[in-house]
């Protein structure tokens, strides 16, 4: 018999939660899938239309409606991402009776899965987009596409870490679906940071998504720039969760598996 290596295992593993997760939360019914793409575009769309009737002309050479669901669309994948990794844990406890099955697998199947819809999302948009003849063409594909990976990393260790606290306090998990709400509003997703007032743009600077979110807006649109993203503080506030999340999760991984 050849015995498989243990990348061969969790290959398996990951595509065989991910199916599950698919089934469970779109169900049997082609219409979960439209559901799923369909929320997170209905917030664009309205939050878009609002903004642009508003402020039509605020930022010249800015196409708003663009502008807002680049913006909405991250927010939206680093948001679920951390949701969705404070429940793994908890919906896939009866899978941890196979040896093959670990915790940590749930996590990377749900990001996966996080990014399929924000990838299904973002194409529905682009279609609109494209219908509607919004300049949609990012002036920094590259950069723009690194600046979302690096969201989704930034995500998963948000998410490893409350995964691992929320399991031992579920009080904690309760507070970081609170957070979410108000986070929308500081975020820069609705607005840039150079358009505050000096106190305002020192506060908001804190909150480590509005250089998320400025760097994916700077290099999206020509007529802004990065000048306010600071990547060493992205990096930090990166690794941090991510290594706080592995260490706690390495040494509970036990008590994980036997609750």
């Amino acid at each position: 018999m050849v015995r498989r290596s243990s990348f061969s295992i969790f290959k398996s593993v990951i595509t065989a939660l991910f199916l599950r997760e698919v089934q469970t939360r779109f169900g049997t019914k082609k219409l979960g899938y439209f559901w799923a793409i369909f929320d997170a575009m209905l917030m664009v769309l309205v939050f878009a239309g609002l903004k642009a009737a508003i402020a039509e002309n605020a930022m010249p050479g800015v196409d708003f409606p663009v502008f807002l669901a680049s913006g909405f669309l991250a927010f939206f994948l680093w948001k679920d991402i951390v949701n969705r990794s404070i429940d793994a844990f908890g919906a896939n406890s009866a899978l941890f009776a196979y040896k093959q099955v670990k915790p940590f697998d749930t996590l990377v199947t749900r990001v996966l899965l996080e990014i399929l819809v924000s990838t299904m999302a973002t194409l529905v948009f682009i279609v609109i987009g494209l219908y509607f003849e919004f300049d949609i063409a990012p002036q920094n594909f590259n950069m723009v596409i690194l600046a979302v990976l690096w969201l989704v990393v930034f995500g998963f260790g948000v998410g490893l870490m409350s995964a691992v606290f929320a399991h031992f306090y579920e009080t904690f998990g309760k507070i970081v679906k609170v957070v979410m709400t108000p986070l929308i509003f500081i975020s820069a997703i609705m607005y840039t940071v150079d358009s505050l007032p000096p106190v305002l743009r020192e506060l908001i600077l804190y909150n480590p998504l509005v250089h998320f979110m400025e760097m994916i807006h700077g290099y999206y649109f020509a007529a802004l720039d990065t000048k306010y993203v600071d990547y060493e503080y992205m990096l930090y506030w990166t690794l941090i969760p991510l290594y706080i999340g592995l260490y706690f999760y390495v040494k509970g991984e036990r008590r994980i598996l036997s609750t």
